[in-house]
């Protein structure tokens, strides 16, 4: 075979720009493409990160507003007036009602056997949240009950609500049986005006524990009051 042969030569030739591998440029593109599927790579687990933890801090915030608002709806449907001894018309079951502290004697939670009530303060405390207190009763005479004045227990409901905005209603509003909102004095309602009431709105909007999740998580509803008797008109 002759070592002149142009075959052989251009062979050789290509076998060895093959045996080069990458150039500098090659090697830099590659690079670059690289450092760019990186980029989206990394926003893309981010953002699905992000996104899956705002789901489950809004998740949580609503189950706590509904915890909070089973809790409440279940006092105040259950509330009764306390019939008092020597006194002819009955204490409401309403002890304090103002915009952000209701007080309701009710027999929540009863043995059926011996139904006894019990009296639970809804209020917010420095934090922000809603914090329920009951106190237990004690028997006066037959048919008659007095209230400690050492709670019984104090339990957390909800995280830190948000403040109504002006023209949003506030923790509590008190219909009366026309389904119209009673106007509530500093110092609450009076006798009269609690002995009137046929139904609490309870509105609460409850912050996310991430505060990028986006706007508070918000429940409204209207609990009547069966036991007093009073009937609503539309209902």
């Amino acid at each position: 075979m002759r070592k002149n042969d142009p075959a052989l030569v251009e062979t050789d030739s290509k076998i060895s720009r093959d045996e080069m591998g990458l150039t500098l440029t090659e090697l830099l593109v590659s690079m670059l493409v690289l450092s760019i599927i990186m980029v989206i790579a990394t926003g893309v687990f981010i953002n699905t990160g992000r996104a899956a933890g705002i789901g489950n801090s809004v998740n949580t915030s609503t189950k706590a507003a509904s915890l909070g608002l089973n809790e409440l709806a279940s006092a105040i449907r259950f509330a009764a007036s306390n019939p008092v001894s020597g006194q002819a018309i009955d204490d409401p079951a309403l002890v304090v009602a103002k915009d952000d502290l209701l007080t309701v004697i009710s027999y929540l939670d009863v043995d059926a056997s011996s139904p006894q009530p019990v009296k639970i303060a809804f209020t917010i405390d420095a934090q922000g949240r809603l914090i329920e207190v009951r106190y237990d009763s004690y028997e006066l005479s037959k048919g008659f009950w007095g209230f400690k004045t050492t709670p019984a227990s104090t339990q957390i409901l909800t995280g830190a609500l948000v403040e109504p905005e002006t023209g949003e209603a506030e923790l509590f509003t008190y219909l009366n049986s026309d389904n119209e909102a009673l106007t509530v004095p500093t110092s609450g309602l009076s006798l009269a005006q609690r002995q009137s009431v046929a139904a609490v709105k309870i509105s609460i909007k409850l912050k996310s524990d991430d505060a990028s999740a986006g706007s508070p998580v918000k429940f409204e509803s209207i609990v009547g009051i069966p036991n007093l008797g009073i009937n609503r008109t539309g209902q």
